[in-house]
């Protein structure tokens, strides 16, 4: 039966702190009514590893605080737990106009110095915001979560939700397919934000806090890719349904921009390693597959269908700055559509994506007015998916992974135009 022992921060040196196994860390500030059973939950699940460990607790510096013994929630026959103490981290500070619920190379990059510190085997980060908060993610499916790493049987463990046909759709139409594509492995959320990492990612991970700062503006922890890159082990884990963070206040192409920007990034530095990658595979998932009981949302396609309407007659210009003339013509073609006849084509989307990934790396436009140009593109694709989705009654996965396999099949067109872009523009 595996112990949760927390440590208070001391000023002690790094030597003088009790090694642990297992490091689960908070990553975001929780609120009052949610840390009690958070931790609640935490030491139920490290009680069904199947290992024996010892587990510490890092909560973000501005949030420690004790929590009362005995815990709410635990079995009047178990012996009173102590009272808990935490061990600190410094929180780094968002970035100006950052989406609240992004992941945070720099929060990483301190949890993975603080597990080194403390020789653990394994650190699991936990964002309490999506994750200990809902009802769904139970200590069963915590202890998925944390189990492959200590078993040294996998290095990444990155979750897997339910969710909405018509939610995470930036997710499912350009991180998804494009990280498998790119790298080769079907990691369905390439953000999640909560997952296992083993030692062997610590040193690339803390790394990072040593390279030039102007480099790792905008950055977002892409671990699949850390992990690819190094021949790591990867696997999933079910964690139940999610309904993603409010995005009320978020304009879409601030999202665009913070979200496909820092993977447009990521294919710049590691180029010379994806484009050896052929083909995709499988990764090991574990837990039991779940789908959503509530009703499904519903979207307002006509509105979509008019914003890309009106980007074909008002963007042009800035469009033949990015994409070549056979795509022009293409998205002519679309503009004349009704929206219930509206329907993009899986290849023309992803050779889209691969020319905006290509534009940014050139700097053709301005990096904040080429995501602008990519909005108008993006809600034409989300329409003719829901148009697609209400009509055929195609179960959203299985759609995703069409659009995935599609990408994967012009990739071609992505290497040609990334080793030889003045083909395209003579």
């Amino acid at each position: 039966m595996a112990e949760m022992e927390t440590l208070q921060e001391s000023k002690t040196e790094s030597s003088e702190i009790v090694p642990t196994d297992l490091l689960i860390a908070i990553s975001a500030p929780p609120s009052g009514d949610t840390i009690v059973p958070t931790v609640a939950k935490l030491e139920q699940a490290c009680k069904l590893l199947s290992t024996p460990c010892r587990v510490v607790l890092a909560l973000p510096a501005e949030t420690a605080q004790e929590i009362p013994a005995p815990l709410p929630g635990m079995e009047p026959n178990l012996p009173v737990a102590r009272a808990l103490h935490f061990v600190n981290y410094p929180l780094p500070a968002p970035n100006p106009g950052a989406i609240p619920w992004l992941p945070n190379a720099s929060t990483y990059r301190a949890l993975c110095q603080l597990a080194r510190k403390l020789n653990a085997r394994a650190c699991t980060v936990l964002g309490t915001d999506l994750g200990c908060n809902r009802d769904s993610l139970t200590a069963e499916k915590l202890t998925l979560l944390m189990d492959p790493a200590i078993e040294g049987t996998f290095d990444l463990a990155m979750p897997l939700y339910a969710t909405q046909p018509l939610d995470d759709l930036l997710n499912k139409s350009i991180l998804y397919p494009l990280t498998r594509t790119l790298y080769g492995h079907r990691v369905e959320n390439p953000l999640g934000n909560e997952l296992q990492i083993s030692s062997k990612m610590f040193a690339p991970l803390s790394a990072g806090a040593s390279q030039d700062s102007t480099r790792q503006q905008g950055r977002l922890p892409w671990l699949a890719t850390v992990a690819a890159n190094r021949n790591l082990k990867i696997c999933q884990v079910r964690l139940g349904t999610r309904r993603p963070a409010s995005s009320d206040g978020i304009d879409l192409s601030d999202a665009l921009g913070q979200l496909a920007g820092p993977l447009f990034l990521d294919m710049e530095d590691n180029a010379a390693f994806w484009q050896r990658i052929r083909g995709s595979h499988e990764v090991p998932t574990f837990g039991a597959a779940e789908t959503f009981t509530e009703p499904s949302d519903t979207v307002d396609v006509r509105r979509m269908v008019d914003a890309f309407q009106l980007g074909e007659s008002n963007l042009r210009d800035i469009w033949s700055l990015i994409l070549p003339p056979v795509t022009l013509l293409e998205l002519k073609k679309l503009s004349r559509l009704s929206a219930d006849e509206f329907h993009m084509e899986d290849a023309l989307w992803a050779r889209i994506v691969y020319d905006f990934a290509l534009a940014h790396r050139l700097r053709n436009i301005h990096r904040a007015h080429l995501f602008g140009a990519l909005t108008p593109l993006y809600l034409g694709w989300v329409a003719s998916y829901a148009v697609e989705i209400n009509k055929s009654g195609i179960a959203a996965q299985q759609r995703v992974e069409q659009l995935a396999r599609t990408y994967e099949s012009e990739k071609p067109y992505l290497l040609s135009r990334w080793r030889w872009p003045d083909r395209f523009h003579p």
